[in-house]
């Protein structure tokens, strides 16, 4: 089903932090387990209004290394060590230029808005790397990808669905939250999709990128990635 694209501004940097993002930062509280995994896989933790539990345990924020290795190891993006890519180079640069605004203590409190700022930041550019990894695999080879099997780089926004990025959204989410989207997450998602294309040209395969990135960016902005 191709979406029905009604469309926003898109970001001039790459930057998720409106309306979708602040949302997406509320969902569940689960902490980061990585492998790649398949939608359909078995949940995790409840959402975050569930946390009242006494059961469940006390949620705090990974430290500001921690954050940046959980992102790299959700999307599967290796390599920061050796720094011989540029898009590693560029996560570092970010990292370092950032870190002075990222949780020093791990209490929740430490969301303020200069924190979750530098955190967007961080994980756009983990996830441009994530996805232009995924573009590299030709359209032919999809099915080798690791989130973005549905969506065709070689074409633009009106030529993707919402059930493509619905699968990429929850491959993602899978891999950094460890357990299942619900479908207010998905409603969600899909009402940034369709945001982001208000505006946009619709035939540039360059906002598909960008849309990609931006569905990643949530995923690895939310509480679920920044907490254990």
């Amino acid at each position: 089903m191709k979406m029905k694209i009604r469309i926003q501004k898109p970001w001039s940097n790459i930057l998720l932090y409106g309306s979708s993002f602040v949302i997406l930062f509320g969902m569940g509280m689960n902490c980061a387990r990585f492998e790649v995994a398949e939608i359909g896989a078995s949940g995790g933790s409840s959402p975050a209004s569930s946390t009242s539990d006494n059961s469940l345990p006390a949620v705090a924020f990974m430290s500001s290394e921690q954050i940046l290795k959980t992102m790299i190891s959700a999307t599967a993006t290796e390599g920061l060590g050796e720094l011989t890519d540029p898009a590693d180079d560029l996560i570092n640069n970010t990292y370092m230029q950032r870190n002075g605004s990222l949780p020093s203590v791990n209490t929740l409190d430490q969301a303020t808005g200069p924190t979750m700022m530098a955190v967007t930041n961080i994980a756009s550019t983990v996830c441009a790397k994530a996805v232009d990894r995924d573009r590299a695999t030709g359209e032919a080879q999809r099915g080798d990808r690791l989130f973005f099997n549905e969506l065709d780089f070689s074409k633009g926004l009106s030529e993707q669905s919402s059930d493509g990025v619905t699968a990429a959204f929850a491959r993602l989410a899978r891999n950094a939250w460890r357990r299942d989207v619900n479908q207010d997450e998905v409603d969600t998602i899909i009402t940034y999709a369709q945001e982001f294309s208000v505006g946009a040209n619709a035939t540039d395969p360059a906002q598909t990128r960008l849309l990609a990135i931006g569905v990643c960016t949530s995923v690895l902005s939310a509480i679920d990635t920044l907490t254990y």
